[in-house]
């Protein structure tokens, strides 16, 4: 009867507490792309990448490239658990220029907290900057980049708050032990 008591105790503490481990950024996310440099006009894979009004926003698609720049020498991949990848789609290992992209996300769960570089080891030459502007707002930069193999890619990471248990749920948890640390001496 008390291992009972002990696992409905558990039980209820664990029920209490808050989710841990959602996407960073969950599919249907609504995303506001911006380009400058090089190129002037990101395409939107909800607009079938078609350069017209709103083309600069699109929904996070889990399995697609969300972003292809107007001269389709950079595409950008945003995943679930927060990786931002951008490729050179030219073809070439080089990409000569600057491209700065920022993107802003409507709907997120948590407000990001950081961005930074996850994998940079197809990048050969030149820089990338990357950079969180706001809770909702992330730009990266690629200054005269040259990769190690055609159609390279750099990735960086979004990362977002991880909320913690509430408070309630912790004096829940805290009472549940008392109790049942009582409830021993008794019998």
């Amino acid at each position: 009867m008390k291992i009972d008591k002990t696992l409905a105790v558990a039980a209820a503490a664990w029920l209490a507490t808050a989710a841990h481990a959602a996407d960073t950024l969950p599919a249907g996310t609504l995303i506001t792309g911006q380009v400058s440099g090089a190129s002037t006009v990101l395409l939107g894979l909800d607009h079938l990448f078609t350069d017209e009004p709103g083309t600069n926003t699109t929904a996070l698609a889990a399995a697609d490239v969300e972003f292809i720049t107007a001269d389709a020498a950079l595409a950008v991949d945003f995943f679930a658990d927060g990786r931002v990848q951008v490729w050179n789609n030219t073809g070439a290992t080089t990409l000569p220029g600057n491209y700065t992209l920022s993107f802003s996300f409507t709907g997120l769960g948590q407000p990001l907290t950081s961005f930074v570089p996850l994998d940079t080891t197809q990048l050969a030459a030149g820089s990338i900057s990357l950079q969180l502007i706001s809770p909702s707002t992330l730009s990266l930069t690629l200054t005269n980049v040259s990769f190690t193999t055609e159609f390279g890619s750099v990735t960086g990471q979004v990362a977002s708050a991880v909320p913690e248990p509430a408070g309630l749920a912790l004096m829940a948890a805290g009472l549940g032990l008392i109790a049942l640390r009582r409830g021993r001496r008794s019998a």
